[in-house]
């Protein structure tokens, strides 16, 4: 558990540090999804309609990743990581001390719905005081952000236990010690980043 939590907060450095040390720096953020995008070539069980469905939508992530990238900057991408974080989180704890209604037994046993809420409450109420108060945000941008996130991110979770479920695997990969592989680290971020994205685009449009 030690070992896991180590590798977790080495990996949340170094993707704060991919999101703002440079300029160009977020562009690397386009080889881990393409690490998830050679995961989901290398799955095994996929159907061809399936697989190709999955590649269209890590590639959706990595457009909206880009428009993210251009309009927000770095700081942009790691609000949509650090707002996924604490979802995950919240989601974890709430369950271990209130879960006992199952979310998804058959994908993603340990997931409850106690935990759901738990993790939608706090990722919105927490992410509102970063991203309002302390980093002044708009109101109507900050609103978008964590409400977006705090719902998709654990729908995307959900999704990349699908797949896997599908390829008869517990892990995608070996990309991180004990926390598997680009899809297991990626896969709430791909949903969030374009359901994010979309919004903010039809929030432009009218």
């Amino acid at each position: 558990m030690m070992q896991r939590s180590i590798w977790g907060l080495l990996y949340a450095l170094v993707i704060a540090f991919v999101c703002t040390a440079f300029p160009w720096s977020p562009g690397l953020l386009f080889l881990l999804l393409l690490g998830v995008a050679l995961e989901a070539l290398r799955l095994p069980g996929l159907s061809p309609k399936l697989r190709a469905v999955t590649l269209l939508y890590i590639f959706a992530s990595a457009l909206a990743t880009g428009w993210l990238w251009g309009m927000g900057g770095g700081d942009s991408l790691l609000a949509v990581f650090v707002l996924i974080w604490l979802s995950d989180s919240m989601a974890y704890a709430g369950g271990r001390l209130f879960g006992k209604t199952p979310m998804a037994p058959i994908l993603s046993p340990k997931k409850t719905w106690e935990g759901l809420i738990t993790g939608l409450i706090f990722t919105v109420g927490i992410g509102y005081a970063l991203l309002h108060y302390a980093l002044d945000v708009s109101f109507k941008l900050t609103l978008i952000m964590t409400v977006s996130v705090a719902v998709t991110a654990p729908i995307g979770d959900l999704i990349g236990s699908y797949l896997k479920r599908q390829a008869g695997v517990k892990d995608s990969g070996v990309f991180l010690p004990g926390h598997g592989g680009f899809l297991d680290r990626l896969d709430s971020f791909l949903l969030s980043s374009t359901v994010l994205v979309l919004l903010l685009i039809a929030m432009q449009t009218f």
